[in-house]
Formats: C-alpha cells, structure tokens, sequence
C-alpha cells in the first residue's frame, strides 16, 4: 500500500522576495503546484509526500529555512480521490 499525504501549504513571505521565492519552491521535490495569492497568505503550495514525516520534514526542514518566508500554515487532506 502506498500513502500519499498531500497537503496545500501556506505561507507569508517578505514582499520583496515573492517572486524569488516562488521560483525556488517551485524546483523542490514534492511540490507539484506553486503561486502567489494576495490576502492574508503571500503563497500558495500543492504537495504531496509519502509519509507524514517526510510532509514533516519538507516544511520544517527545507520550506521554513528558504530565506524570505516569515510564517507557514500546512493544510493536510482528508482524503485524494
């Protein structure tokens, strides 16, 4: 059985480094869709992951250290069908 998390991940970024960022997170393992929002969030990620450790992993370990992004908020899916 394989098990996929996916999640939509939001995130407040710097103003003047949305762009920037947008294309870095765009090139990582794992995300599958990346773009700008306006209101309360500055980005808006779609990923997917085989393991809950390893969603884990990828927000704490990888999207919170890219320079520009301030806060997250991860949304993990019921379901994917």
């Amino acid at each position: 059985m394989i098990v996929v998390v996916l999640a939509f991940i939001m995130a407040k970024v710097e103003s003047s480094k949305s762009r920037e960022v947008l294309n870095r997170v765009k090139k990582i393992d794992g995300v599958q869709e990346a773009y700008i929002i306006y209101g309360a969030y500055d980005l808006l990620l779609k990923a997917s992951f085989k393991t809950p450790e390893a969603l884990s992993s990828f927000v704490v370990d990888t999207l919170r250290k890219i320079d520009g992004i301030r806060d997250t908020v991860t949304n993990v899916c019921a379901t994917c069908d």
